[in-house]
């Protein structure tokens, strides 16, 4: 069934029978009565945002809530399609149809208009995600597929931004409010202060809050072009998502710098420039390798420059301002990551970078010139094979010696995983030609082995400390070391892992909170060796 289909029979609600087996079939496929009832709420939740956002982005005159809409419109729709395959899989029936709640709520704001409308939808937007961030909360501390779960936490973490959007977007003016002076951005003057309106402090950070700005205003640019030049569905999928985000933030910048006097310019840097030039000669599926690959670059780069320059600005606002819209740009980033494996089956013919080339190639004599050569990255496979060990290892063993059932939990997500890992620098190796046997060295068995003598609540603190201290390591490591290597094949295993250890970290840090453990003051103790180990990890 078509989305659009979708769309037009959800006045009267949809339900579909997925798969031919009987739901009996469920535990046996990892699925439970409580994942039916879990998707069956989840699909009404999700049409009901997508009517809603609908409705709203056709009448709504308030940027940012259009904006805010049309977001909706496109996560819930993402969220909906993929809670639709894994009903599929699990064999559970899939009915999207709203409770009478929901039609009431529906109705009411359909009929509004105006402020009316944009105030009563927000007011909804808080509400309803509020409720969805409860209900995947409360269903995640019950659920056994691993499958799911890890669904779970995808739409748990979109939900929540979600949320945060909404509370902010409610606390705004609305259009129809008499605007504030001063509040509208001007696109025409560089960053300067007005008179009158010092900001000392801020204006330390101009230059930083200039190159944001820029990179907004090339990242709709982009955007709008991948939506009309692309081929891949997926593609056009994130190029509406970059549109939606990034407008959004643009807005949250603008907002930070009216209040503080400021004005800027919607310049775009010589970088930015060249890749809108080059790109602008491109269709279909080469557009769709070189805009990817222009993806992954740019928002590597935007999370490089919120994490240094961002947290070290002056400025209280821009401080905030970076701590709430990092966690966006790393899923960008991710998304991006995503995106790019797919669509990148072949050399790119653009000149862009080729870290996205089709994974596997091999380091044969004529193509050291350009791949680089995997035995030169001989040390840095045998350091990252040996932490995916001892993960695997401590995986296991929180499975076995946890009190709480969020940290066996995340133990068999760390097991998983960090074998799933394993086995990508495995083939990498093999396929080039190398000898390769996985162990631990002497540091990492103290570790295994001091875990080992704990149980109940102290191993839980102990192991979700280590989760923190070893996987700020591994990060740490892997952007520089990693990003560095010598040969594309270790890049690209680099670049697809790394999204996967930062979902690591923020699982660790918000489990560690649950339970205790203070992460920053695990970050200040010792840190662990995870960039160097001696190990047994042999490639010849």
């Amino acid at each position: 069934m078509s989305m659009r289909r979708f769309m037009v029979g959800a006045a009267g609600g949809l339900a579909i029978a997925l798969g031919a087996g009987p739901i009996s079939t469920l535990q046996a496929q990892g699925a439970s009565s409580a994942d039916q009832q879990f998707i069956t709420r989840l699909a009404a939740a999700n049409l009901l945002e997508i009517r809603l956002g609908q409705a709203t982005q056709a009448k709504a005159s308030t940027p940012s809530v259009k904006q805010f809409a049309q977001r909706m419109v496109a996560d819930h729709t993402t969220m909906q399609q993929q809670w639709m395959a894994l009903a599929s899989r699990y064999r559970l029936a899939f009915k999207a149809d709203l409770n009478p709640r929901q039609v009431e709520q529906f109705e009411r704001l359909n009929k509004a208009s105006g402020v009316e409308l944009e105030r009563a939808y927000m007011a909804v937007m808080v509400q309803n995600h509020r409720d969805n961030v409860s209900d995947f909360q409360n269903h995640r501390r019950v659920v056994t597929s691993s499958e799911i779960r890890a669904l779970l936490d995808r739409g748990l973490a979109a939900q929540e931004e979600h949320h945060r959007l909404a509370q902010q977007i409610s606390s705004q003016p609305l259009a129809g409010a008499t605007p504030t002076p001063g509040t509208q951005p001007d696109t025409t003057s560089t960053v300067s202060t007005q008179p009158g309106q010092p900001a000392q402090t801020i204006r330390a950070d101009s230059a930083f809050i200039s190159e944001v700005d820029a990179g907004n205003v090339a990242e709709l640019r982009l955007a709008r072009m991948a939506e009309s030049r692309a081929a891949d569905p997926m593609v056009k999928s994130f190029a509406q998502r970059m549109a939606t985000d990034h407008s959004s933030m643009r807005n949250e910048w603008a907002a930070v710098s009216s209040r503080n006097g400021l004005r800027f310019s919607a310049n775009i840097n010589p970088q930015h420039q060249e890749q809108i030039t080059r790109l602008e000669r491109l269709l279909g599926r080469e557009f769709d390798r070189a805009y990817m690959a222009v993806m992954v670059q740019n928002h590597q780069a935007n999370v490089t420059s919120f994490q240094t320059r961002g947290r070290a600005a002056q400025s209280t606002d821009v401080r905030q301002l970076v701590e709430r819209r990092l966690p966006s740009l790393q899923q960008h980033l991710s998304l991006a990551q995503q995106t790019a494996g797919r669509v990148s089956a072949g050399p790119l013919a653009t000149g862009a970078d080729t870290t996205y080339d089709a994974p596997g190639a091999p380091d044969t004599p004529n193509e050291r010139g350009r791949q680089g050569n995997v035995r030169a990255d001989a040390q840095f496979i045998r350091d990252v094979d040996a932490s995916h060990f001892l993960q695997v290892r401590l995986g296991r063993l929180a499975q076995e010696k946890s009190r709480e059932d969020v940290v066996k939990r995340f133990g068999e997500r760390m097991e998983k995983d960090h074998a799933d890992l394993q086995k990508q620098w495995s083939d990498v190796a093999s396929r080039n030609g190398k000898k390769f046997k996985s162990g631990m060295g002497p540091e990492h068995r103290a570790n295994l082995e001091r875990l080992e003598k704990m149980s109940g609540r102290a191993f839980d603190r102990a192991y979700m400390t280590f989760m923190i201290q070893s996987h700020n390591g591994y990060l740490n490591y892997w952007r520089k070391e990693g990003r560095a290597a010598r040969s594309a094949p270790v890049r690209q295993v680099v670049n697809r892992g790394l999204p996967t250890l930062e979902e690591h970290m923020d699982m660790a840090q918000r489990i560690g909170k649950r339970i205790g453990v203070d992460s920053k003051a695990a970050l200040a103790g010792r840190r662990i060796a995870a960039d160097r180990s001696d190990n047994t990890t042999v490639i010849e």
